[in-house]
């Protein structure tokens, strides 16, 4: 997915901070039902991180800040189990969401997820995405539309594998 990020004034880890324009947010799949106005409230919220190839994106049972989107690159999510076993549940494939548990009490990961590929992703403020949820009920029934929709597929693809590794 090709989008027109731009510098936005201030640091991040790496260096210059990223933004996304509302064009760029008209391209992704999961922005499709968003006025422009909603979407310039995601702007103002937003920054675009960039993670190298088996960085961790979060842990599981990380407190979350941050709502993603993959925008480009590969991601590997999963769950740990004891003796430190990680268990490959899928990839969040571009376009999807992830970290959905930023938005809910008490902000803890339900999994981890890892960069498969260098991987660039739009960072939502989920604070500031609660205020706006809050504040504008249109824009909290997409959003939360949209999550119910990355959760229910979760949960589907979760069962999938299960049954795959109950079947070896």
């Amino acid at each position: 997915m090709r989008l027109n990020i731009v510098p936005r004034s201030g640091n991040n880890i790496k260096g210059v901070a990223m933004k996304v324009e509302i064009d760029d947010l008209k391209k992704i799949r999961f922005f499709d039902k968003y006025t422009d106005e909603q979407l310039g409230k995601i702007v103002l919220i937003s920054s675009v991180k960039d993670f190298r190839v088996k960085e961790m994106i979060f842990d599981q049972y990380d407190e979350l800040s941050e709502v993603y989107i993959l925008l480009n690159g590969s991601l590997s999510l999963g769950i740990s189990l004891p003796q430190e076993k990680r268990i490959h549940l899928g990839t969040i494939e571009e376009g999807q969401l992830f970290s959905w548990s930023a938005v809910f009490y008490p902000y803890i990961s339900t999994a981890w997820v890892m960069a498969v590929t260098p991987a660039r992703v739009i960072a939502i403020d989920a604070r500031k995405l609660n205020e706006e949820i809050e504040k504008d009920c249109d824009f909290g029934f997409k959003t939360m539309s949209k999550i119910a929709h990355t959760i229910s597929q979760r949960l589907s693809d979760t069962r999938f594998q299960l049954m795959n590794q109950l079947s070896l």
